[in-house]
């Protein structure tokens, strides 16, 4: 995911996460970048071919949608009004990643009706 985010900066980039659920914890399996279809410094939207290849690619591995991630190339490291009215799902975790000086940092979140809360990241460098 950073090198997705470094790479296409000031573009927003976004993705989606494979992995599992399981008792509250977010494993992710898989990272697959996609292709904002909006080209925008600050909104992103996934191009829906790219999303639904990625939903037949978790399926056919056992996987399930666990996250999506995009940037903030200028910040803020939370999520927009944007953001929070096109999160449509629940149940995953979003991911916002944000450069600060020459590094990115990611922060998480649950997006419920409207209601944000950060969520605890444990992010381990995998090659995911």
């Amino acid at each position: 995911m950073r090198a997705d985010v470094s790479q296409r900066s000031p573009e927003e980039a976004c993705g989606m996460l494979g992995g599992r659920i399981e008792g509250g914890a977010y494993e992710t399996l898989l990272v697959i970048p996609a292709t904002n279809m909006l080209h925008s410094p600050a909104r992103y939207r996934i191009d829906p071919q790219e999303q639904l290849a990625a939903f037949m690619t978790f399926e056919a591995q056992g996987l399930e949608l666990v996250g999506i991630y995009h940037s903030h190339p200028q910040g803020p490291a939370y999520p927009s009004p944007t953001d929070i009215a096109e999160a449509y799902y629940p149940e995953v975790i979003y991911l916002i990643w944000v450069k600060q000086g020459d590094k990115w940092s990611c922060s998480g979140f649950t997006i419920r009706a409207g209601r944000v809360q950060t969520a605890v990241l444990d992010m381990v460098e995998s090659g995911v």
